[in-house]
């Protein structure tokens, strides 16, 4: 069974990994932080981004031919 609890601060985390022991289970920890995360995911999908050389292309890729 896997259970994910988000943005639990140290006291809760102390609590949950004392109830994992009791129950002999493993705690698995992800101190990933938003900025982080962000980075990551546009690292991933960067390649899916549209980019421009200059607004009129921009323009006319989005207003199309005017």
């Amino acid at each position: 069974m896997t259970i994910t609890i988000e943005n639990a601060d140290k006291d809760l985390v102390k609590i949950i990994k004392s109830i994992a022991k009791l129950g002999k289970a493993k705690v698995k920890l992800n101190r990933e932080k938003g900025i982080d995360k962000a980075i990551r995911e546009y690292e991933k999908e960067k390649h899916l981004l549209k980019t421009y050389n200059n607004f009129e292309e921009f323009e006319k890729d989005v207003f199309g031919e005017i």
